[in-house]
């Protein structure tokens, strides 16, 4: 496909088969397309379809990528507090390091760049770094003080990144144990991983959960999570996961889509309940086809599910970099009584979920599909996140202490 066939299929997408076009009119269409030109250099072809996506509103669940740009990064990633970025972590061989303040940006103070960006800032936009860390991605130099000492950082896009592991698993005191889950993307990796704790979890009075930068992936891979969130004699066999309905979006290219998303799915699920699960989303997408619209039901938890008596209390760990499947989990145990949720509100993309993509060839583009009944409800999250119980506002002081586990830990032990 060339530029301007690229550019026109996106907008196309979007006013068609994104699940946000009958609430979202984005940026000026037609503006958008006579911007792109063939003769356009690759680093300002993507800054517009970038500016065009984010003037939508749709963080996490509508981007645009290059497949050979997927390994790379700026290498760093940052977090706002007033009118600095602080960086919260950053690959080895960078000359940055944690709690490096930018101050400025292609030589403009970062309060400027936001004026000058708004289309990257919608509301909410600000708490996290992506939408800065995409500004920086397309600029030459950024300006870091580090105490007394400031300095030019020529801004690199091909640093590869260093992978966390997905899990952890660590005693915190004799009767807190705390697991980290940084995604919700692989069944059989959970499952192994609750396997191996499962004793240390199960015989633990207080466990943490932290899914404070856990990006998300199927709502399927956390349920056998749940368990542990429930009391003794509680079971949600045969009841709702979520308590809103939804509509999904049945286009033909949608169902084209999602129906090679399932299939693949499927072919990974290791469990039959996982796999039964699949076939009737497949059977869901083929009965819908070209209908439009459609509400459906919530799903049901279509097996038993039945609590444990141990942990005895628990705690949550959000932030804005919970997303999808991870604010999923959040909205399912936060209604649960043995469960406190503390830190910040989560990145709010669940209102439209659902992803498909299209495949360019070169470029990738996802979108969602479905939307939450919740938004006509006056409870929609965009913008604004899943509130914790217990809010901890960021500071750069979390930078060198993690202010949340502690809290929570102490929060655990009162009775």
């Amino acid at each position: 496909m060339t530029k301007k066939e690229v550019a026109q299929t996106i907008v196309d997408i979007c006013r068609n088969d994104a699940s946000f076009c009958k609430d979202i009119e984005g940026g000026n269409a037609d503006r958008f397309l006579s911007e792109i030109s063939e003769e356009m250099d690759e680093k300002t072809f993507l800054f517009c379809i970038d500016s065009y996506l984010a003037s939508f509103g749709v963080r996490g669940h509508l981007y645009f990528y290059k497949k050979s740009n997927v390994p790379y990064s700026i290498g760093f990633r940052v977090r706002q507090y007033q009118d600095s970025l602080f960086i919260t972590s950053s690959e080895e061989e960078l000359p940055l390091l944690k709690g490096d303040e930018i101050i400025a940006i292609n030589g403009t103070p970062i309060a400027q760049v936001a004026e000058k960006y708004p289309v990257f800032f919608h509301e909410g936009s600000a708490r996290c770094g992506d939408s800065w860390e995409k500004i920086i991605s397309y600029s030459d130099t950024v300006t870091v003080k580090r105490t007394d000492k400031i300095f030019e950082y020529i801004v690199r896009t091909d640093v590869k990144r260093t992978e966390r592991p997905s899990f952890e698993c660590k005693k915190l005191a004799d009767d807190c144990l705390y697991v980290r889950f940084n995604n919700f993307s692989d069944e059989t990796e959970i499952q192994h991983f609750l396997a191996d704790y499962k004793g240390e979890i199960e015989s633990t009075q207080y466990l943490i959960i932290d899914v404070r930068e856990n990006s998300g992936g199927s709502d399927t891979v956390f349920l056998p999570l749940l368990k542990y969130c429930l009391r003794e004699n509680d079971d949600l066999s045969g009841k709702p996961i979520f308590t809103s309905t939804e509509e999904i979006l049945f286009t033909e290219r949608n169902v084209e889509n999602r129906i090679k998303l399932y299939k693949s799915y499927f072919d990974q699920a290791e469990s039959e309940e996982m796999r039964k699960y699949f076939e009737e989303q497949i059977e869901k997408q083929i009965i819908n086809k070209g209908k439009g619209f459609v509400q459906v039901e919530a799903d049901s938890f279509s097996f038993a599910m039945s609590g444990s008596r141990l942990p005895e209390k628990i705690v949550v760990l959000t932030d804005c970099d919970c997303a999808s499947s991870g604010e999923s989990f959040v909205e399912i145990v936060s209604k649960l009584d043995k469960v406190t949720v503390i830190g910040r509100p989560t990145m709010g993309i669940c209102d439209y979920s659902n992803l498909a993509y299209f495949d360019f060839g070169e470029y990738v583009l996802h979108y969602p599909t479905s939307r939450s009944k919740a938004i006509d409800e006056g409870r929609g999250t965009r913008g604004k996140g899943l509130q914790p119980d217990i809010l901890i506002p960021w500071s750069p002081k979390h930078i060198r202490e993690d202010i949340d586990i502690t809290t929570a830990f102490d929060f655990l032990r009162t009775k």
